[in-house]
């Protein structure tokens, strides 16, 4: 593979000559990282995210030429003065989007070449792969019910859909356990469920004042996070995100619990036959 020096990259792009002697233009890596020293900094996974929403800009016509060993050097070539230095991190990077699923070998080609997978193409920019990276973290974290129906919408960084979703499952949740109708919602549904001393989820072992606060966390949670008016409380980053779904996940594990207390307690008092 014979690459062209530095005269070989323009302003709008870097060239480089394949084994055909086809010259190729792409947009420079540069653009996306223009400090050196800062991308140094970076972790594999993090510079893998960036290398990922770089390559996913490539023409069709140029993903033919996709492959570990062109592409570093192609990047490298980018920052003069410490090309060799650049190419460990970069490879790392490669390594680590390998690994995870997002670039594979193209069949036929002895690694030579690769391509980028289905899994890959979904994540067209660097903070779509964050999402993925912190909801990764959270294998086992998430209750099922809301890991399945948040999860989509995180993975693109929809926040405000994620925590939508995951506090409408302990909503609905709340309501097929207090065996309450359809029509009771939100706030009032939350008042009416765990009310102190009377209320179908509460626990009458606690204090009133421990009823009390149990009503309101969830009555607070529901206001606060799921209520239309309550997307300009959505966090804006993966991390802030993750930690209110996993909230929405421990205040579902309560109405399960509750839910299952109930249940225990109505067999008890059930005639033997």
């Amino acid at each position: 593979m014979v690459f062209v020096g530095m005269a070989g990259i323009v302003k709008l792009g870097a060239k480089f000559n394949n084994c055909l002697d086809e010259e190729i233009s792409v947009k420079p890596f540069k653009e996306l990282m223009p400090d050196i020293d800062a991308l140094l900094r970076l972790q594999p996974e993090e510079l893998g995210a960036v290398l990922l929403e770089h390559i996913n800009t490539w023409p069709e016509e140029n993903l033919t030429h996709l492959g570990w060993h062109n592409t570093v050097s192609m990047i490298a070539l980018q920052y003069e003065g410490r090309r060799e230095e650049i190419k460990r991190p970069l490879t790392e990077a490669w390594v680590w989007l390998e690994n995870e699923g997002f670039l594979a070998p193209r069949p036929g080609t002895a690694r030579d070449f690769s391509f980028i997978t289905r899994k890959g193409k979904q994540f067209t920019a660097a903070r779509q792969l964050e999402s993925y990276r912190k909801m990764k973290l959270l294998a086992g974290s998430l209750n099922p019910r809301i890991d399945e129906k948040a999860r989509a919408a995180f993975l693109r960084a929809e926040y405000g859909p994620a925590i939508f979703e995951g506090f409408k499952e302990v909503e609905v949740a709340v309501r097929e356990a207090a065996g309450a109708a359809a029509t009771d919602l939100g706030v009032d549904l939350m008042n009416s469920a765990f009310k102190p001393n009377v209320g179908p989820l509460t626990d009458r072992s606690l204090p009133e004042s421990e009823q009390i606060a149990l009503r309101n966390l969830f009555a607070g949670a529901i206001g606060y996070y799921k209520n239309p008016g309550s997307h300009r409380h959505v966090p804006a980053d993966p991390e802030a995100a993750a930690g209110v779904l996993v909230f929405a996940s421990v205040l579902l594990r309560i109405v399960d619990e509750r839910a299952a207390s109930r249940t225990t307690a109505a067999s008890a008092a059930a005639p033997q036959p």
